[in-house]
């Protein structure tokens, strides 16, 4: 495990022309921010955030099948927003917010297994749920913004990356789209792994004190979504390594105070080095996705940087935790059940 740890960590996998979809990103996010920052209206950028990640999905399809895929991911994620502006206004706080992130977590990993969608799994439908769930209750006019910013912004997303074909650099050399039933998608590992993580990681999230409890949510998430054991361990590993890095990026980033216009440039250009790395270097890709996550809350909800900076290693390191722990439980249960019976 170690020698294989240190191979990932130093390893890119091929360009395979990954300046495409970080273009088409860096568009997506840019369009709709700037407009936004015009309009005056920096209390909807968040929204329009969670909007363009739709241009994140199915980088790996052919142009038509991405449109596709990529129409059902932008539905959930404004759907996700939806149901995170309405449930911050559950009584019980935080817990019934929570249990619909959770929900939400169930659904987007089942939808993500039958649509196979890449990344994989639920990690920006919790996100974006979670982000609205914990924030404090809004009017109801400011949600059906946010709501709306957001499937505009998808919309937007889904165009750019159907516009793409126009392109004479365009390759249509990709795979096409394969649907998995339902219920056989219900079954796969990855649903009970993710669901699991997501109920043990809230009580704990809630138990110490951490403010962002979607973060926890996400980083309990993201290393059960890899194939294979091996690869999850390596995951959960570099998400932590790497959100250690990313936070003195976001350290140096937040420190000198930037006015709103130039946070803005900021979060549009680490969107595109995310998305250029991500696939070749998760680790590496962290330096930017980190800062990226703090910049914009601290951009919707100014703060103490420091206490963010804090906010973000604890949660993070809560749902690393979480993840190696299922990780454990089912590796162990897995030998048991492979281990031949003693004889009478």
């Amino acid at each position: 495990m170690p020698q294989v740890l240190t191979r990932e960590l130093v390893r890119f996998a091929p360009h395979d022309g990954a300046h495409r979809p970080a273009l088409r990103c860096a568009i997506s996010v840019a369009v709709p921010m700037l407009t936004l920052l015009v309009a005056g209206r920096i209390d909807l950028v968040g929204a329009a955030a969670f909007g363009a990640f739709t241009a994140i999905f199915a980088r790996d399809l052919t142009a038509p099948a991405r449109s596709a895929v990529q129409a059902v991911c932008g539905l959930g994620l404004t759907a996700s927003v939806a149901l995170g502006v309405a449930a911050a206004h559950l009584p019980a706080a935080p817990w019934g917010a929570l249990l619909v992130v959770i929900a939400v977590a169930a659904v987007a990993t089942v939808a993500g297994e039958m649509i196979a969608w890449k990344p994989r799994g639920p990690l920006f439908f919790v996100f974006a749920a979670g982000a609205f769930a914990g924030s404090a209750p809004m009017p109801a006019g400011w949600g059906v913004q946010a709501v709306a910013t957001t499937a505009a912004t998808a919309l937007f997303a889904v165009l750019v990356g159907s516009a793409c074909r126009l392109l004479p650099s365009h390759s249509p050399l990709r795979r096409p789209l394969v649907v998995t039933g339902f219920r056989e998608a219900l079954a796969r590992r990855p649903v009970t792994d993710i669901v699991v993580a997501c109920l043990l990681t809230v009580p704990l999230t809630v138990a110490l004190g951490t403010e962002h409890h979607y973060w926890a949510l996400v980083a309990a998430v993201v290393p059960l979504t890899v194939a294979g054991t091996t690869g999850q361990v390596v995951r959960a590993v570099m998400r932590i390594g790497g959100t250690v890095a990313g936070l003195a990026v976001a350290a140096a980033l937040l420190a000198p105070d930037l006015p709103t216009w130039g946070v803005v440039l900021v979060v549009i250009v680490l969107q595109g080095l995310a998305e250029l790395l991500v696939l070749r270097n998760y680790a590496v890709a962290l330096l930017f996705i980190t800062p990226l996550a703090l910049l914009v809350s601290h951009l919707t909800h100014p703060g103490p940087a420091g206490a963010l900076l804090l906010d973000r290693l604890l949660s993070t390191s809560i749902g690393v935790v979480v993840a190696l722990l299922v990780l454990g439980v089912r590796i162990t249960t897995e030998r048991y059940r492979r281990a031949p019976d003693p004889a009478p």
